[in-house]
């Protein structure tokens, strides 16, 4: 059962009075499959001709006081059924200006309740209906009439059937004027302190929250985020036959070609599938290649493989970040700590950070990183450095993982992806000039930095130049292009992002060219470039 329908009155105005009112009129008009109940509350209404045949709402309301009528015909309106489909068919989606820049940008997905009837089916029973003799009613006290129905309700508790025909009785009874709904309401509500609820909730679903905030369970693991259990190769590599895979892979690397170098690693990973080197390179290398998902599979092969690979763990942090999954992130940069021989002696033995929640394990991880910062003032370490800001990223302290990676390039003034994490992390913090600035000093050092190549776009989005953004996008899709020659069916063989191509769209959508949009969704590359001016 949907928890709206508990909690939340249709269109925001109507009342419980309604709501009873739409479930009756709702389930009056099921005349198929009657059940036991039904013959005897329709046996009980024909013997009495004053009852009507179904809820008359009028009725009701001439038995009110004046005041409760007034206020219900001023402020309640009955939804028609369409109106009541359409609350539960149609759905907002937030929708942002542009995609914001992070190691790489993140979509967000709707998610769809399914809906289900507010009332199920009975099943049959064969209690039998006793009616109360409304003279002799109005001779019993109140206290009495309480004592007996509880003493009724608890002799029959567990029937379903019953419950059902004590609410169609209940429903006669204030047709009738003899009860007002909202003194009963307010006296059930009376009942129970809101203290008492909550605890008894806490209760009733511990277990289920236990199970949200496990890394381990379902909800949050990495198959729900999207990330397999083993690496998907692409078909038909040519260079599966060439035994020097590996090494052409790092001569493309080193010459820009970030989608080339994918496909050697690739090979190499099926040549030689026990070794820590190549999965390490094939993992970073499609971190570059805008390819996350990939890559956290190939980076935990590796450090399988090989737990002393200590750049790895940073990579794979980051790339666990950009897929939102923050908890998986903090937990490979405690086995950073683990396997890294300067600081595995400051990681307490008796703790398990697999049981924290995602605070608790924010807290302890930046904690120990802090003092491993601390541990030697004089000298910078990069790697610390670049860790800390990964997790003020996490965390969205954005100044904060600035001045980390400024002290990390300090030291490592070469290594593209700490500037590309500058970069980042500026734009996130609304500083886009100086965040193209640090795009550029990474794409000097490799000019095939795919991700780095599309950070800059996205920067020249929010700076609303989008022909700029266009033309950087384009780019990056024709270097990932480059890779279709070493297919065996290159017409039929895509090895562009997805997220790039959303994205060029959606500049063009920006500046009007809704007939050029039309060639991103045939992903007609020579004519975008051609209109684009991109010489490639």
């Amino acid at each position: 059962m949907s928890l709206n329908k508990l909690v939340g009155g249709d269109c925001g105005g109507n009342n419980a009075l309604v709501q009873l009112t739409n479930i009756v009129n709702r389930d009056a008009s099921i005349t198929q499959n009657l059940s036991q109940s039904d013959r005897f509350v329709n046996e009980f209404m024909a013997q009495n001709s004053q009852a009507p045949q179904t809820f008359n709402m009028n009725a009701l309301l001439n038995n009110m006081p004046e005041v409760e009528k007034s206020n219900i015909s001023k402020t309640t309106q009955l939804p028609s059924t369409s109106n009541i489909s359409n609350i539960h068919t149609q759905r907002s989606v937030p929708w942002q200006a542009g995609p914001s820049t992070s190691f790489m940008s993140a979509s967000m997905l709707p998610f769809n309740m399914p809906y289900q009837p507010l009332l199920q089916p009975q099943p049959s029973s064969n209690v039998q209906i006793q009616y109360v003799n409304e003279a002799d009613l109005q001779k019993i006290s109140d206290n009495d009439v309480k004592a007996k129905a509880q003493e009724y309700v608890s002799s029959v508790q567990e029937d379903d059937e019953l419950a059902y025909n004590q609410f169609m009785s209940f429903m006669k009874r204030i047709s009738a004027g003899e009860l007002n709904l909202g003194e009963t309401l307010e006296g059930e509500e009376k009942q129970m302190s809101k203290d008492e609820i909550v605890e008894e909730m806490a209760e009733k679903f511990k277990d289920e929250w236990a199970k949200l905030s496990d890394v381990n369970d379902d909800w949050n693991s990495e198959i729900a985020n999207g990330i397999a259990k083993e690496y998907s190769f692409t078909e038909g590599n040519v260079m599966l036959e060439n035994k020097s895979a590996l090494e052409i892979g790092k001569e493309k690397l080193k010459m820009g070609d970030i989608p080339g170098a994918v496909l050697c690693f690739e090979a190499a990973a099926q040549q030689q599938p026990d070794s820590a080197e190549v999965w390490f390179l094939l993992g970073t290398t499609q971190a570059e290649n805008e390819q996350d998902p990939l890559a956290i599979i190939a980076l935990k092969k590796s450090l399988e493989l090989d737990p002393r690979q200590l750049e790895g763990y940073i990579t794979l942090a980051a790339a666990y970040t950009n897929e939102n999954m923050g908890k998986y992130a903090y937990l490979t940069l405690l086995d950073w700590l683990k396997a890294s021989p300067k600081y595995s002696d400051m990681f307490p033995q008796d703790i398990n950070p697999q049981k924290m929640n995602l605070k608790e394990l924010e807290a302890y991880v930046t904690s120990l990183y802090l003092k491993a910062a601390q541990m030697n003032p004089a000298q910078i370490d990069p790697d610390v450095q670049n860790a800390l800001g990964v997790i003020f990223n996490i965390n969205q302290q954005y100044d904060k993982a600035v001045d980390c990676f400024k002290a990390a390039i300090m030291v490592s003034s070469d290594n593209a992806k700490l500037w590309n994490r500058l970069g980042a992390t500026l734009a996130n913090s609304d500083r886009s000039e100086e965040a193209v600035e640090a795009y550029h000093e990474a794409l000097n050092l490799e000019p095939g930095f795919i991700r780095a190549r599309y950070n800059v776009g996205i920067t020249c989005m929010n700076l609303s130049a989008h022909k700029q953004a266009a033309e950087h996008f384009l780019v990056a899709l024709n270097q990932q292009y480059k890779a279709k020659s070493m297919h065996p069916n290159a017409s039929n063989t895509d090895t562009s992002s997805s997220t790039i191509w959303t994205t060029l769209r959606m500049v063009c959508s920006f500046m009007g060219e809704h007939d050029v949009a039309k060639l991103v969704d045939e992903r007609n590359l020579s004519e975008l470039n051609k209109f684009f001016e991109v010489d490639y």
